[in-house]
Order: C-alpha cells, then sequence, then structure tokens
C-alpha cells in the first residue's frame, strides 16, 4: 500500500517527499513479523546488557577496594603512636635547645 493511496489527489504530498519516502521503504528491510521476533529481539538486548553488567560490576569492585584502602590506611595512620617530633616552642627555640657546636659566634658575617 502506498502512502498516499488513502487521501485524495488534493491532500497528495508533493513529489520531493513521495519519492524520499519511496527511498527510504526500499532502503528499510521489511520487519520480521515471526513468532521467534520478540525472543530474538529479547536475546539481543539481554547479550548486550551482560557486557555492561560485567563492566559495572568489575567498577564497583574496585570503588569498594579503593574505599577499603582508603579506610585501611587512615585507620592506621590514627591508631599508630605518634612520634613525637615537635618541642615545645618554635622552630628558633628547637635550634637554640639544640646545642650545636655551631653558634652565632662562630659564622662570621
Amino acid at each position: 500500500m502506498e502512502f498516499g493511496s488513502r487521501f485524495s489527489e488534493s491532500d497528495r504530498l508533493p513529489a520531493e517527499l513521495e519519492s524520499l519516502f519511496a527511498a527510504y521503504r526500499a532502503a528499510v528491510p521489511e520487519v520480521d513479523a515471526s513468532a521467534e521476533f520478540m525472543p530474538k529481539l529479547w536475546d539481543r538486548i539481554d547479550g548486550r546488557q551482560r557486557v555492561s553488567y560485567g563492566f559495572s560490576r568489575l567498577a564497583r569492585a574496585f570503588v569498594t577496594a579503593a574505599a577499603g584502602l582508603c579506610l585501611f590506611l587512615s585507620s592506621s595512620m590514627w591508631n599508630s603512636p605518634q612520634v613525637s617530633t615537635s618541642k615545645a616552642g618554635t622552630y628558633v627555640d628547637v635550634l637554640a635547645e639544640d646545642g650545636s657546636d655551631e653558634s652565632a659566634d662562630s659564622v662570621v658575617i
């Protein structure tokens, strides 16, 4: 059945549009209307979803492992004994208490 056949002559589409529709009908294959159409379609959809599901599962595992590693490292830093590298006072006070042999007198200006 041609697209314009159910319309009167005055309702017909322009010739360019009619030829475009005819070219489209010729280029697009006829849809399979058999009983196996929907099962085949769902098999194709499921096949594509399995690939994306596998990738998302791998990504979730990676994110979970990274979060676990971050928690482990932060808890080990939180619970580890603090090495006291800081002394009371400022940096200048620490240098003054150092008692090294170098003093202001030995420095030539």
